[in-house]
């Protein structure tokens, strides 16, 4: 006849060490989420891109538009200008760990080139730590008008979410507003 006390014995340390496990693994699970090791973000590259390119005030035709945005890694796309000049390229989003990481500074690189007969034009080179939508970069990436025969210039323009900053973009393009 098998002796109880044994059994029973042996079985209080196996409870205790999968009680134990199990809380480990879990609370590892809670604070590794809460940390957000594991949690991917939402993050948001560029606004949407719409302008026109001109020469001379003249609308110019099949000027190749680039647009690099990076994050972690580059991301490259392209388009070309319509008859009238006219351009646009879709609002970019990713998703990514590197917002979790702790004591993050990663920050996010958007270019947007012209290109026409062999000759680059900036049209918008900026750096952001924002990975949200900013409206000021929302609106003037909404409304790029670009003279190839004007030179490059820094703006600066004001941080919507915070007066005190400013976005510090270097383009060929102008806006009503300056």
């Amino acid at each position: 006849m098998p002796n109880h006390r044994s059994i029973s014995s042996g079985l209080l340390p196996l409870t205790l060490l999968l009680v134990a496990a199990s809380y480990f693994l879990y609370s590892s699970e809670v604070m590794a989420d809460m940390f957000g090791w594991f949690k991917r973000y939402d993050v948001h590259l560029s606004p949407e891109v719409k302008g026109r390119i001109l020469k001379d005030g003249e609308p110019v035709p099949d000027v190749t538009i680039f647009r690099e945005l990076t994050y972690e890694k580059e991301y490259l796309d392209q388009t070309q200008t319509d008859d009238e000049g006219y351009f646009e390229l879709p609002a970019k989003w990713v998703r990514s760990h590197i917002p979790g990481r702790m004591f993050d500074e990663t920050r996010i690189r958007q270019i947007v080139d012209a290109e026409k007969d062999g000759q680059s034009y900036l049209l918008w080179y900026t750096s952001t730590p924002s990975i949200e939508p900013e409206k000021t970069v929302t609106e003037k990436l909404g409304a790029l008008r670009c003279d190839l025969s004007t030179p490059e210039k820094l703006h600066h323009f004001t941080v919507a979410e915070d007066p005190n900053f400013t976005h510090d973009v270097f383009s060929i393009c102008r806006w009503t507003d300056q």
